[in-house]
């Protein structure tokens, strides 16, 4: 008798696993560009992701997010990006850390936070973000990313 094992998930594979999950049980659609998330109407929140192995609170919003939109009763439209196209969104919505949320209402940027806070923090936030006023992303500062580094 024979057992073979199975190769362990990289760290790549469980974020895309538990982006999969977002989508299925809370709705979240998973974007390529900034046009998707832009568009439309209404409340959209975004989630900005990175390999867990950089950024292991990626997976830590991923669960809560859902959890505080809802507790909030917020008729928001989901988005999500994997750790390929989030640093591309980052640029464009001045984001220098992964995880971050951003928010945006009709298409204009009410505002983003990064990293994962305590529950009572991260509904504040988030709640906050929702009844902002619309104003500029911040100026994407350019920082040597670590993915670069041999």
């Amino acid at each position: 008798m024979s057992v073979q094992f199975a190769p362990p998930q990289s760290s790549l594979d469980k974020l895309d696993a538990a982006l999969k999950r977002l989508a299925e049980r809370h709705g979240f659609e998973r974007v390529a560009d900034a046009a998707a998330f832009e568009a439309g109407a209404g409340l959209a929140v975004l989630l900005l992701t990175d390999d867990p192995q950089r950024s292991p609170e990626s997976l830590d919003v991923i669960v809560v997010l859902p959890e505080a939109l809802q507790a909030l009763g917020l008729p928001a439209r989901r988005f999500a990006a994997d750790a390929q196209v989030s640093p591309l969104l980052a640029k464009r919505f001045g984001a220098s850390r992964f995880p971050t949320v951003v928010v945006l209402r009709d298409g204009a940027y009410l505002g983003a936070f990064s990293g994962i806070l305590d529950w009572g923090p991260f509904v504040g936030e988030l709640q906050a973000l929702a009844a902002a006023a619309p104003s500029r992303p911040p100026i994407s500062v350019a920082v040597q990313d670590a993915r670069s580094c041999s």
